[in-house]
């Protein structure tokens, strides 16, 4: 029996976001961890005052915020692999920021899913992009224990993709 790919939250997928996530983003480069973050906050805008979600709601989902770490990581690697993204040393730790060929890489993607992705990180990165990590993390920790209460309510269940 062949290996199943897992295409849901896998490195291609994650790293997809976070370059997405930090497009939107150019002059400012953000950490791991404020870009695991903005990804959760992306993908769950209903969550926090925003559009309907872009992935279904499911129980306990506020787990899921620092639960990719490991896979955005190697995303982030595989990113700063083919030259998509650049770190940058600060005395904050490490940083990255989308550079000319990410740029230019996501100029190819058309589909719909890409482009409400595109709108749910817009939205999130003008309501959240410019706070620093421990405002985001306050964020995070001041809404933990909600997301997720409820399975799926009617205003954020007719996401069509």
């Amino acid at each position: 029996m062949g290996e199943i790919t897992k295409v849901y939250n896998s490195v291609i997928e994650i790293g997809m976001r976070a370059l997405v996530i930090l497009s939107y983003s150019p002059s400012i480069s953000k950490s791991l961890d404020e870009i695991m973050i903005l990804d959760h906050l992306a993908l769950n805008t209903f969550d926090v005052g925003g559009p309907v979600s872009l992935h279904a709601p499911i129980p306990n989902r506020g787990v899921q915020v620092y639960s990719k770490s490991k896979i955005l990581n190697k995303s982030i690697q595989l990113l700063l692999s083919k030259e998509l993204i650049t770190l940058s040393a600060t005395s904050n730790g490490f940083k990255y920021s989308i550079n000319e060929s990410g740029k230019n890489y996501l100029s190819y993607f058309e589909s719909k899913y890409f482009h409400l992705l595109n709108d749910r990180v817009q939205w999130t990165m003008k309501n959240f992009g410019q706070m620093d990590e421990s405002q985001l993390k306050k964020v995070v920790n001041q809404n933990l224990a909600n997301w997720g209460e409820e399975f799926m309510s009617k205003e954020n269940s007719h996401l069509e993709v």
